[in-house]
C-alpha cells in the first residue's frame, strides 16, 4: 500500500519554509492530507468483507435489516454475518450446512444430529458463547425444509477428577503397663512412615470411574436457570465414565440464559456455569460430567 507524504512544507522553496505563517498553513494542510490518505485506504479496504470498516458493515446491515448488538458483537463477527447472508444460496445440503457451521462456530466446535423419524435437526455446541446463535438460526431457517424442526442444544462440560494415594503407617502405643494417664492420649497413634502410591499414579480402575458416573444420577435432582427458574424434569444417563444431564428451557421461562446450575435434592448448588444463550422457541441444554483419574503432568 502506497504512503502519502503529508509533510508538504518540503515542497516549498527554501526561503518560504522558515516563515511562521507558511509553517502553520502547511501543518494544517498536513492533517487534511493524512485524513485523505486514511479515507483512500478505507475505500480499498471496504471492497473486501474481511477488512471493511464499521461504517461499511453498518451499510450492509441496513440492507439486510440486521440490528447489531454492539455490547457483545465484535466487528469481526459482524463482517462474517454480512458475508454469510450474501453467500447463503442454493443448492442446500448437509455438507453446505457443515461448511456454514465451520465458518460461524468453528471447526470441531459443533455437532449435528438429524432425527429423521421425528423430522428434527439438532445442533450441539458450547453454551459459553453463543453470540453466533441468531445467525445460525437465520441460516438454518433459510436452508432447511419447512417440515424440519430446528432445536438448539447448548452443551456444558464440567470434569470431575478422582485421585488416590496409599500410605504406610507405624503404630505407636502411648501407654505402658503401670503407667496410665487415662484420657490424656489415645491408646495408639498412627505415624505415617512412607507413601506407597502417590496421587496421579493411575491406580484407579475404570469400574470405579463408571460407578461414580452412575452415582451422579442420584445426586443431581434439578437444574436452575438464571438463579430464578428451577427445572425438575431432567433426563439422566451414564455412559461409561460420563454422566449426562439434559433438560429443556423455553422462551417463556427465559429469553436469554446467562447462568446454569445443577442442584441436589436439598437445593445445594453442585455446579455453576456462566453461559450466554438466546432462546428462540426452546433449547435443549446438555451437561456432560466426565469422571476421570488425575494425570501426572510433572
Amino acid at each position: 500500500m502506497w504512503e502519502l507524504n503529508a509533510n508538504i512544507i518540503n515542497y516549498l522553496p527554501e526561503w518560504f519554509r522558515k516563515i511562521a505563517d507558511f509553517e502553520e498553513i502547511c501543518d494544517t494542510e498536513a492533517e487534511q492530507f493524512v485524513a485523505l490518505a486514511e479515507a483512500i485506504h478505507s475505500v480499498a479496504d471496504n471492497f473486501f468483507f474481511y477488512t471493511m470498516n464499521e461504517g461499511a458493515v453498518s451499510m450492509w446491515e441496513q440492507l439486510f435489516d440486521i440490528v447489531p448488538d454492539l455490547s457483545i458483537e465484535t466487528l469481526t463477527f459482524r463482517r462474517f454475518r454480512v458475508l454469510n447472508r450474501l453467500s447463503t444460496k442454493p443448492p442446500f445440503t448437509l455438507g453446505f450446512l457443515y461448511r456454514k457451521l465451520d465458518e460461524l462456530i468453528g471447526k470441531g466446535l459443533w455437532n449435528v444430529i438429524v432425527d429423521y423419524p421425528n423430522y428434527a435437526l439438532y445442533i450441539e455446541s458450547s453454551s459459553e458463547n453463543q453470540q453466533y446463535y441468531i445467525e445460525v438460526l437465520y441460516t438454518i431457517n433459510k436452508i432447511k425444509p419447512a417440515h424440519i424442526v430446528f432445536i438448539n442444544k447448548p452443551l456444558t462440560t464440567t470434569g470431575i477428577t478422582v485421585d488416590e494415594s496409599v500410605e504406610l503407617s507405624d503404630l505407636t502405643w502411648n501407654y505402658k503397663l503401670s503407667s496410665w494417664s487415662l484420657g490424656l492420649y489415645p491408646f495408639v497413634t498412627a505415624i505415617r512412615k512412607e507413601v506407597l502410591v502417590v496421587p496421579a499414579q493411575e491406580s484407579i480402575e475404570t469400574s470405579l470411574l463408571h460407578a461414580t458416573a452412575k452415582s451422579m444420577m442420584d445426586i443431581i435432582s434439578s437444574a436452575r436457570v438464571n438463579s430464578t427458574t428451577t427445572i425438575t424434569e431432567l433426563t439422566k444417563e451414564a455412559k461409561g465414565n460420563i454422566a449426562t444431564i439434559q433438560y429443556t428451557v423455553t422462551e417463556e421461562q427465559a429469553a436469554k440464559v446467562t447462568k446454569l446450575e445443577l442442584l441436589d435434592i436439598e437445593g445445594n448448588v453442585l455446579t455453576t456455569s456462566p453461559v450466554y444463550v438466546p432462546i428462540v422457541g426452546e433449547a435443549v441444554f446438555t451437561h456432560n460430567l466426565p469422571i476421570e483419574e488425575a494425570k501426572n503432568h510433572g
